[in-house]
């Protein structure tokens, strides 16, 4: 009896230990414990840190022979369920085929981390926006089925969106707080299981007009002075997070630059019963004693300052190890500040009179943000990651998002979400962060670094395949298919196929090289010349990634599958000028919601929508506590990978949605311009849609002409009586002739300052047929 027992003991013992290296394999913080692992500990990372930031990861040029970068297959990518990733199965829709099974679990701890809620306990902030990283990543849960787009949540999707935000009601005030647009967005539990009932088209949110809009998009406010700007970059943003302003010497502890609305609330009161967090209050202009009495026409007060308030929404994270491989000096060898290049276009217009195609960029310089023996050191000089190129390193945005949003921190950022001054904003006068830091190791932000890394772009769709396998990429097609529109719609967008094959398809370069343009653009004829600012194919060089100890022994695997590579990032990762619209850039609170009948036809049918009217100006002048070169204006080009796949919301601010819960009550609407027609209704009811209206919003609308539409909703989009009175008190007045502040004619002084730097490009996709137009689409639809 006494060997039974001691045999069964010795059992149990063995199948446990059994089932512990099992687990430990498949999700090692199961038995090292929860997140994070600690391995490699905060002292080697910390090391590794320094030695990060003095690099400024810097990229040399590639000294050896290019190979295609990889790709996932398509039609499962990013496919990966709603609920936290658990396994290194799900991976295989995320990563590059060749990574190896060590390195995958090197990166469950991130990619775990990345979507699993986290609680107050586990270390959460007492002020928040979301509970897991994937918050900020919702979009494909209001996706139109049937149009073969992500169903997962992950870090490959991008920031959800229902309507447009009315900050009347999110600005709140520094009595009461603030609001949300949107209670909550995430259908994921603290404990992991799942609620789809939230996405609900009953949301009262979804009334932009007389409610606060819905979207996980993020809200940034602060001061701004142009005048500043002119003299000392550095100066001339106050982002209202009690750092004090070098020029008014007022120190304003407002809990910018970053609006958290969304504090865990209940979860507080139970740990606590004394903690009382409301959502954040934007605070009123006469509260705020850099302004004071302002100017309405310019919003500039007597110190020369004046309030900005925005969106950013989160970006898909696909191809980012690739793009932090891209040599530095092709980064900035891809500014054009004499527009010297472009001109070469056998669609080039008359009407701007550039040198080249008006395109010119400019590189976003990070200055450095502490010593670099400092923990919280960032890598300073050229910016290649953000929505305006704010960041030289990925780490960053990892670091930043998990302080930023969750309020969880790290060795790397050990302080937490700056809680408004109750003197100032008395709303959170009984907020404090329950638990002491740095919250979380750093081993868990590496992890979720690698994870970025080696996040695969997507294979091609199968029409852009076929033409890329083909004998002769170039030579044009006779039929009819969906094949031969996107081969065409390559060819306007400015690609040489031939060069783009040899690039992408492995076995296709010649041994001795092909003597093409070495980033696929057709020099000889750039036609619409989206190319000049989304460049198709990057190079890489030798990745940062090399001798990362959070990789280990998995480092030299995880630099080859990233160095020395062509790359389809379809961006030139610089900073371009957009369009300017100063009644709204000047206005303290972006425009209300407003409603507008538009008519669209579909076939031989008209069908009307109430739309929410697309705000044509897309500069503001809201930046981080750690503002760069970038200038109110300028936004790095977006890479296009994996854009047929993610589908909308598109632009920094997501404002160009399409949502089941809203596509056939309150879409999205502006208007659009071809050969045929100008300033034609246009309601976002399809992807094509809102690619179109993408397109359409990188320059004012074309002003009116004779072929102006006459259904309703056409026209130059001019809000009703060339004003927008907005609930909080502030007037967006577009002046006595709002027509040319909104859609300026092309030859007056307004249209040649304020239309974008792709005046000149988007002129020409407006002078293309319908049919040449619907071919640039369905090409982006493969990417």
């Amino acid at each position: 009896m006494r060997r039974l027992k001691l045999l069964s003991v010795l059992l149990i013992v063995g199948l446990s230990l059994s089932l512990s290296v099992f687990i430990s394999f498949v999700f090692p913080h199961k038995v090292f414990g929860q997140f994070p692992t600690n391995i490699p500990n905060d002292a080697t990372l910390v090391a590794q840190r320094q030695a990060e930031v003095i690099s400024g990861f810097v990229v040399a040029p590639p000294n050896k022979p290019l190979r295609p970068a990889e790709r996932l297959r398509r039609d499962t990518y990013g496919d990966v369920g709603v609920a936290p990733l658990r396994t290194a199965a799900q991976l295989d829709r995320l990563l590059y085929p060749s990574v190896s099974q060590s390195a995958r679990q090197k990166v469950v701890e991130g990619a775990w981390f990345f979507t699993t809620p986290e609680t107050v306990t586990e270390g959460a902030g007492a002020m928040a926006n979301q509970t897991r990283c994937a918050g900020c990543h919702l979009n494909n849960l209001e996706s139109v089925p049937g149009l073969g787009l992500l169903t997962g949540i992950s870090n490959v999707s991008r920031a959800g969106r229902s309507t447009p935000t009315n900050f009347s009601y999110t600005s709140g005030d520094t009595n009461k707080g603030g609001r949300p647009a949107g209670v909550r967005l995430d259908p994921v539990n603290a404990n992991g299981s799942v609620n789809l009932n939230i996405v609900s088209k009953s949301d009262p949110a979804l009334d932009a007009v007389n409610n606060t809009g819905r979207t996980a998009a993020f809200t940034i406010f602060g001061d701004f002075s142009p005048s500043v700007e002119a003299v000392d970059p550095t100066k001339s943003y106050d982002p209202l997070d009690g750092s004090k302003n070098r020029v008014t010497d007022n120190a304003q502890n407002f809990g910018g630059f970053v609006q958290h609305t969304r504090p865990p609330i209940a979860e507080l009161k139970a740990f606590d019963r004394s903690i009382d967090c409301k959502p954040d209050a934007i605070p009123s202009i006469a509260q705020d004693r850099n302004l004071g009495t302002i100017n309405p026409t310019t919003g500039l007060s007597s110190s020369g300052f004046r309030r900005g308030v925005g969106e950013r929404a989160g970006p898909p994270y696909i191809g980012r190890g690739l793009i932090e491989a891209v040599p530095t000096q092709d980064i900035t060898n891809a500014a054009d500040p004499s527009d010297t290049i472009g001109g070469k276009s056998s669609l080039k217009t008359a009407v701007f009179q550039c040198t080249g195609d008006c395109v010119k960029g400019a590189v976003n310089i990070i200055p450095a943000n502490a010593p670099p023996d400092k923990p919280n050191a960032l890598a300073s000089g050229v910016g290649r990651f953000g929505l305006r190129a704010n960041g030289a390193e990925m780490l960053q945005f990892v670091i930043g998002g998990l302080q930023g949003e969750l309020g969880i921190t790290s060795l790397a950022n050990n302080n937490e979400i700056n809680i408004a001054d109750p003197k100032i904003a008395p709303y959170n006068k009984n907020c404090k962060n329950p638990l002491a830091d740095p919250e979380f190791h750093l081993s868990t932000p590496f992890s979720e670094r690698n994870f970025l890394r080696l996040t695969a772009p997507p294979e091609f769709g199968p029409n852009l395949l076929s033409v890329l396998n083909s004998k002769n990429p170039s030579q044009p097609r006779s039929d009819y298919s969906r094949a031969a529109s996107v081969q065409r719609g390559a060819q306007l967008f400015g690609i040489d196929l031939t060069a783009f094959a040899n690039r992408m398809i492995p076995g296709r370069m010649p041994r001795g090289g092909d003597g093409r343009d070495p980033n696929a653009i057709n020099q000889s004829d750039r036609m619409v010349s989206c190319v000049s600012c989304h460049t198709p194919v990057q190079r890489t060089g030798r990745s940062p990634a090399v001798g990362d100890p959070s990789l280990g022994t998995d480092a030299a695997g995880v630099v080859n599958i990233l160095s020395y590579r062509w790359a389809p990032i379809f961006s030139d990762l610089i900073l371009h000028k957009g369009p300017t619209i100063d009644a709204e850039r000047f206005a303290p609170t972006p425009r209300d919601p407003i409603l507008v009948n538009r008519t669209t036809v579909v076939g031989s049918n008209r069908l009307n929508f109430k739309t929410y009217d697309l705000r044509r100006n897309l500069t503001d002048d809201i930046f981080s506590n750690q503002k760069a070169t970038a200038k109110g204006e300028e936004f790095r080009t977006p890479p296009l990978m994996g854009i047929g796949k993610v589908g909308p919301p598109f632009l920094h601010d997501g404002s160009v949605y399409l949502s089941t819960l809203t596509r056939d009550t309150t879409p999205a609407g502006t208007v659009f311009t071809n050969s045929e027609v100008t300033n034609a209704p246009l309601v976002v009811r399809s992807v094509d849609d809102a690619l179109r209206a993408a397109i359409e919003l990188h320059d004012l609308p074309a002003p009116d002409d004779y072929k102006t539409s006459k259904l309703s909703g056409g026209g130059c989009p001019v809000p009703p009586g060339g004003k927008v009175f907005n609930k909080i008190g502030n007037v967006i007045n577009y002046g006595s002739s709002p027509e040319d502040v909104i859609c300026p004619p092309y030859t007056s002084t307004l249209s040649t300052n304020h239309r974008s730097e792709a005046r000149e490009v988007i002129g020409r996709f407006r002078y293309l047929t319908p049919s040449d137009q619907q071919a640039m689409i369905d090409f982006l639809k493969e990417l």
